[in-house]
């Protein structure tokens, strides 16, 4: 994956929708946490806008927040 790439697949919805998306799959913080190796905090403060997770960390909260979408529609 390119840069360019990578920068553009970390791009992440807005914190309140994050939290939406999470909800509407009935989700926890802990399973969404687990799933992304970090903390129930971690999940909690992004969903609020407190805090923006590393490259790596976002492309991965961004495929799972995709997939959490899709499966629940």
């Amino acid at each position: 994956m390119t840069l360019a790439e990578q920068v553009r697949a970390a791009q992440l919805p807005p914190p309140v929708a994050r939290r939406q998306i999470r909800c509407d799959a009935r989700v926890s913080l802990a399973e969404m946490a687990a799933e992304l190796d970090v903390s129930a905090v971690t999940v909690q403060r992004w969903e609020q806008g407190t805090f923006e997770p590393r490259r790596d960390k976002a492309i991965a909260y961004r495929n799972l927040l995709d997939a959490l979408r899709e499966a629940s529609r």
